[in-house]
């Protein structure tokens, strides 16, 4: 009696398991999948150089992994807005929809001292994301605004 118990415990607890860890599935692998089928939304995954001005050098880099339109972004920043050599890494999450790449991002290794967000558009060629970046500088005591691109 005890061990039937035991066991009807045990094996709820398991279903419940099963049962999670099959909705994470679908919510993360299978339902992005058909929807990325569905909606035929451009592939933004992979290595891009980042720049402050549309000509200028490339200030780092960035890659960015695509989940339907979950966003996920590790930029790199080897030179700061004053062209001194430096090195902050930045996580960036957000959505990309319409052509349109809205997220928020914080650095890495401050632990969120620097936090802001970012808006930047998908260019006709595929290649170019162009945009704004926002976030409180410290250093100038106040909100900022610069432009930004990622470039293929």
């Amino acid at each position: 009696m005890t061990s039937d118990l035991i066991i009807g415990i045990a094996s709820g607890i398991i279903a419940t398991f099963l049962a999670m860890l099959m909705s994470h599935f679908f919510k993360t692998v299978v339902i992005p999948f058909i929807k990325s089928i569905l909606f035929d939304i451009p592939n933004i995954s992979g290595q891009w150089q980042s720049y402050d001005l549309e000509e200028g050098d490339a200030v780092g880099e960035a890659v960015i992994k695509q989940r339907n339109r979950q966003i996920y972004m590790q930029v790199i920043r080897t030179t700061d807005r004053q062209k001194q050599t430096t090195h902050k890494v930045f996580a960036c999450t957000g959505k990309f929809a319409s052509g349109t790449l809205v997220g928020y991002f914080e650095d890495v290794d401050m632990k969120g001292y620097i936090i802001g967000a970012i808006v930047m558009r998908l260019l006709p060629d595929n290649k170019t994301l162009k945009g704004k970046t926002v976030y409180f500088d410290y250093h100038q005591g106040e909100v900022v605004t610069h432009d930004y691109w990622l470039k293929r």
